[in-house]
């Protein structure tokens, strides 16, 4: 009886996230983790969409997402941004994260590479192809960046890939990027890898697709070169401000923006003075969502010892505020997600006001919107997070 109820329970969840045209393009959400379960009573967010100020709708987003409602399908979606999209290609996305893992399964130049503990980039990349790999970090694309259309999606999952192989192999880092530098650039003399020639295939679709319009390709992959200089500070963080601003590169919030200017081949000029707040809010939204979602997570590997220090805002405003328990600091770091949402909406209203904004500068803001509340779906729908025990049976 049970078994049935769930079932009807499941159901009913999948159909009401997506209107019933989009079932065709969905796919299903088998977790549901709440990072904020013991929300306090005062807490209440008040939801909010994003403005449509532009003429017109743009046509990426308009052909090539679907619209999610997580809240009327009684998910545990923890934000006020009633705002949700994802990519109709995420079946693409997953295909191509597949290709490439098993592409690094079998790369001799990278097989016996170890990238900690005595495990090697082979094995690592096997451990991801097993089972569940659908739930797991490739949802991140689908929802983050929905606007893509078929080919950008499978240029945007190549590269979250490297990203998460890049962080232990700087060898392999150098090898790729060289491949940015144009034809007088430095590489091996040795015939190139499966592995290899599907990443200079990855580069050339880059470059077709920026020739086509916009230059998100190019900050693209600018951004990933740039995300491993970042350096965790020793010591405690003194304020609030401070551990944004580190996390905001941590997390890598240039790399998200553009690829989100990317999927809707967009020109506007990201280092504009008049989108700083804003898009330093979003970086900051990032962090923070992400942050709310590992904690446990991390928690428990700061416990066995699997990690010496905990990088996560819940532990920040434990600290600084000297707070009595974890849930009264996961409470606090929600608050301020909250606040960091309301300051993200004044802030385009604001630029509503005050600002001549083009439909393509709006179409851009709303891009970069969309990643924000993508990633707060990604992470409340991934195992990654939360494990078997937030499965929706």
């Amino acid at each position: 009886m049970n078994s049935l109820l769930n079932l009807v329970i499941f159901v009913l969840e999948q159909l009401l996230l997506v209107a019933p045209r989009d079932h065709v393009y969905a796919a299903a959400v088998a977790y549901a983790y709440d990072p904020v379960p013991n929300i306090p009573q005062y807490i209440r967010p008040k939801y909010a969409s994003f403005p449509q100020h532009a003429s017109r709708p743009n046509e990426h987003i308009k052909n090539n997402t679907i619209r999610l409602r997580p809240q009327a399908a009684g998910l545990p979606y923890r934000s006020s941004f009633d705002y949700v999209r994802a990519a109709k290609y995420w079946k693409a996305n997953l295909e191509e994260t597949i290709k490439v893992l098993e592409l690094i399964t079998t790369d001799t130049s990278t097989v016996d590479v170890e990238v900690g503990n005595g495990i090697t980039l082979a094995k690592l990349a096997r451990k991801e192809l097993r089972p569940g790999l659908e739930n797991r970090m490739v949802i991140a694309t689908s929802h983050m960046f929905p606007s893509g259309d078929e080919r950008q999606i499978r240029i945007i999952a190549t590269l979250m890939i490297m990203y998460f192989v890049f962080d232990a192999l700087s060898d392999l880092r150098d090898d790729f990027f060289s491949r940015f530098d144009g034809p007088k650039a430095r590489r091996s003399q040795r015939t190139p890898s499966a592995l290899q020639n599907h990443l200079d295939e990855t580069v050339a679709g880059i470059y077709e697709e920026d020739a086509a319009g916009g230059n998100g390709g190019h900050e693209m992959l600018e951004a990933l070169r740039g995300a491993f200089r970042c350096v965790h500070p020793e010591g405690n963080f003194p304020t609030v401000d401070s551990y944004l601003a580190f996390r905001r590169l941590n997390v890598g919030a240039r790399f998200v923006i553009a690829a989100a200017k990317f999927t809707i081949k967009s020109n506007v000029d990201v280092s504009d003075p008049r989108f700083a707040r804003f898009l330093s809010l979003i970086g900051d939204h990032l962090g923070l969502v992400n942050d709310l979602a590992s904690y446990e997570k991390e928690a428990r590997a700061l416990s066995t010892g699997e990690t010496k220090d905990m990088i996560n805002i819940v532990a920040v405003m434990h600290n600084l505020m000297s707070l009595p328990s974890e849930k009264a600091a996961k409470a606090a770091a929600f608050s301020y997600l909250l606040q960091v949402e309301t300051w993200i909406m004044e802030e385009i209203e604001r630029l509503a006001a005050w600002e001549k904004l083009k439909d393509e500068e709006w179409w851009f803001l709303e891009a970069v919107f969309l990643s924000a509340t993508g990633n707060t779906f990604f992470c409340m729908t991934s195992s990654r997070y939360s494990g078997e025990a937030a499965k929706i049976n």
